[in-house]
């Protein structure tokens, strides 16, 4: 593991250098020299090259930008996982330089991939197919249902509008009522004092309240008296059919009696034994 963070830090110090060392090279404007034995390891198209590149990039940062692929070193194949070079070779493809072979699997990768495959689908594809089909029976159903449950909702529409009106006519004629009601009151109350006077005077509040306690002890009374009256009915009919029970259960008791007497009046005579 140390080796492997030292590694990294002298290509990333090493790769640093050289990108100050190019990017000073517009900036310094330094000459290229007229002959070729002065720089005979860098040819004439690559100082072509640095001479138009402008951008003083870091020459990873520029191969990035551009989208030139970097040929990885021995020493990078060691030092970078195996799963970046994977994806170095999906981006580029091979001009990354890359094995292909290194992009397929490994046993053990193999391996935790049907582990992990047989833990997040356990079901077999037939399985998956017919659990498919029940989920989407069972949500037909469901809106088959709720478009059934809809169009009987939509037939009795037309009887929720009607008891709507109904009881906002019956509101409107309790509301009315009540204001007859206290307008009769009212005027029921200015005729006892024999002239007008206004409704907000304390003997007119007084007057008005006593009315309506007489109003509502007069409609108890008129209930009261209706009760006793279905009493009366009621006790009434229990009476009749009280008294038509009783004449029935005698009129068969007289019959079994009759039938009785008509059966020993016709039984034969018993025959005395000679001895």
């Amino acid at each position: 593991m140390a080796s492997r963070m030292l590694c990294r830090a002298f290509f990333y110090f090493s790769s640093r250098n050289r990108g100050i060392a190019t990017a000073t090279w517009p900036r310094c404007q330094q000459s290229i020299p007229a002959d070729d034995e002065a720089l005979p390891e860098i040819d004439e198209a690559e100082l072509i090259e640095r001479k138009r590149n402008k951008s003083r990039l870091n020459p990873r940062h520029y191969k990035k930008l551009n989208k030139i692929p970097s040929q990885l070193t021995e020493d990078e194949e060691q030092v970078f996982s195996l799963s970046y070079q994977r994806k170095l070779y999906g981006h580029y493809g091979a001009s990354s330089g890359i094995n292909p072979a290194k992009a397929w699997p490994s046993k053990e990768e193999l391996e935790l991939a049907k582990e992990w495959e047989s833990l997040a689908y356990p079901h077999s594809v037939q399985e998956m197919i017919s659990e498919a089909k029940r989920l989407k029976k069972a949500e037909e159903d469901k809106i088959k249902k709720r478009q059934a449950d809809i169009m009987q909702k939509v037939t009795k529409l037309e009887d929720w509008k009607r008891e709507v009106r109904e009881g906002y006519k019956k509101r409107e004629r309790e509301a009315r009522e009540a204001k007859e009601k206290k307008e009769r009151l009212m005027e029921e109350v200015r005729q006892i004092f024999g002239f007008r006077i206004d409704p907000k005077d304390e003997r007119f509040k007084e007057a008005l309240l006593q009315k309506e306690r007489e109003e509502k002890r007069a409609a108890k009374e008129a209930k009261k008296i209706e009760r006793q009256q279905k009493m009366m009915e009621n006790l009434r009919k229990a009476a009749q059919q009280s008294s038509s029970g009783s004449k029935e259960t005698s009129n068969s008791s007289d019959g079994l009696l009759g039938t009785s007497v008509v059966e020993n009046s016709i039984s034969p005579p018993q025959v005395e034994s000679k001895e």
